[in-house]
């Protein structure tokens, strides 16, 4: 199962009892009610249900090891996308056009 550098750093040092938002990728072959129950039972919220399946939740930061040991995932990832907002917040390197 994938896990991005982000969630990995955060279950290296997580902060007991800070929020996180994060993007469940189910299996093809997984139940996604059977997921989101699994994620609830582990003491997660699932805000909403995805495009293919994948399921958006929050937790907090100490719980995220628990969610990571779900059956029927593919990926764990950052749910707040958005939150790179500037060219300097990136690994990559960008072509601006200048």
């Amino acid at each position: 199962m994938y896990v991005s550098r982000a969630v990995e750093s955060l279950r290296a040092d997580p902060i007991e009892g800070e929020p996180v938002e994060l993007l469940l990728e189910t299996a093809e072959d997984a139940d996604p009610e059977r997921v989101a129950a699994a994620a609830a039972a582990a003491g997660a919220t699932v805000e909403r249900h995805l495009q293919f399946d994948d399921l958006l939740v929050s937790t907090t930061q100490d719980e995220i090891d628990a969610l990571c040991e779900l059956d029927g995932l593919t990926a764990v990832q950052t749910g707040n996308v958005n939150a790179i907002a500037t060219a300097d917040d990136v690994e990559e390197d960008l072509d601006h056009g200048d």
